[in-house]
């Protein structure tokens, strides 16, 4: 089966991520999960007894769960999981205070050096 990621979130406090994936049918689900490879908007997606291919390579990644598309499951992930980058705006530096699972920031943002004075 063949997937189109339409938009995705990052959950710093989980380490995990989600991703909302369209079929040519226009079946929507979304694919909560965790790994080494951050899946984005316009990535294609195909699953099989060969196990998950994104754009045309293997990637290992853990499916944790995939659910139908839901429009206020998605908005209140959209609102109550706090990332920078999944506003849209990519920083140079992440101004997050929590506490964040990812050793590298899955949008590429670098933590803010704290300064004594």
């Amino acid at each position: 089966m063949e997937w189109i990621v339409e938009k995705q979130l990052v959950s710093p406090t989980t380490g995990t991520f989600f991703a909302l994936a369209s079929d040519t049918n226009n079946t929507k689900v979304i694919i909560w999960y965790k790994g080494s490879y951050f899946i984005r908007s316009g990535n294609i997606i195909k699953t099989g007894c060969f196990g998950i291919v994104i754009n045309g390579k293997a990637r290992n990644i853990e499916v944790m769960h995939t659910f139908p598309f839901n429009h206020t499951v998605w908005n209140t992930f959209t609102s109550t999981i706090s990332c920078p980058g999944n506003e849209g705006v990519i920083r140079c530096e992440s101004t997050r205070s929590d506490r964040c699972l990812f050793d590298i920031c899955p949008y590429g943002n670098k933590p803010l050096l704290e300064t004594t004075g």
